[in-house]
């Protein structure tokens, strides 16, 4: 039998009921905090707008609001963590593959990290070196801070990437 945290749970809420293990959820909670900047519990339209600039994404306030719109089963104009976790498990149709974010992160470890892994300083160089103009260094530093790091202090990028992708 495997490991408690690798059993399937249902994602519950409406819609299909997507199974992800317990470690999955928690590694979502994880994404779904860094996002939810005021706290409430919920993501508004601002804090979704926000991580779509960071990535790079140019979105018209429209289709921002027809996007929540469509997440949003509560109708409350926020995205709760169930309505989160129901369209981070759907398979995604994303314009890279999970071997180019792979290596991408393998390019910016340190040699000596354990593969898969990468230290917050590495990523916190790599974050500042790239992003710079389009993320304040200290808004890096507070994400790179969030992060779980392993039992070695490093950050398991590998199961992050596979969770994202789909495996």
């Amino acid at each position: 039998m495997p490991p408690r945290s690798e059993l399937p749970v249902s994602t519950g809420g409406p819609g299909p009921h997507l199974e992800l293990t317990l470690q999955e959820i928690a590694d979502l909670k994880e994404v779904f905090d860094l996002m939810d900047k005021d706290k409430g519990g919920t993501l508004s339209i601002d804090e979704v707008k926000g991580l779509m600039e960071l990535l790079g994404m140019k979105v018209r306030q429209e289709e921002l609001e027809a996007m929540i719109a469509e997440i949003d089963n509560s109708g409350d104009g926020n995205i709760d963590f169930n309505e989160f976790l129901q369209v981070m498990a759907k398979p995604q149709d994303l314009p890279y593959k999970k071997a180019d974010v792979m290596r991408a992160f393998r390019l910016f470890a340190d040699r000596d990290a354990p593969l898969g892994c990468i230290s917050p300083e590495a990523l916190e160089r790599a974050l500042v070196q790239y992003c710079s103009g389009k993320v304040p260094e200290d808004e890096i530093m507070r994400l790179v801070n969030t992060l779980e790091l392993n039992q070695e202090g490093y950050i398991d990028f590998a199961r992050k990437v596979n969770l994202f992708l789909n495996k």
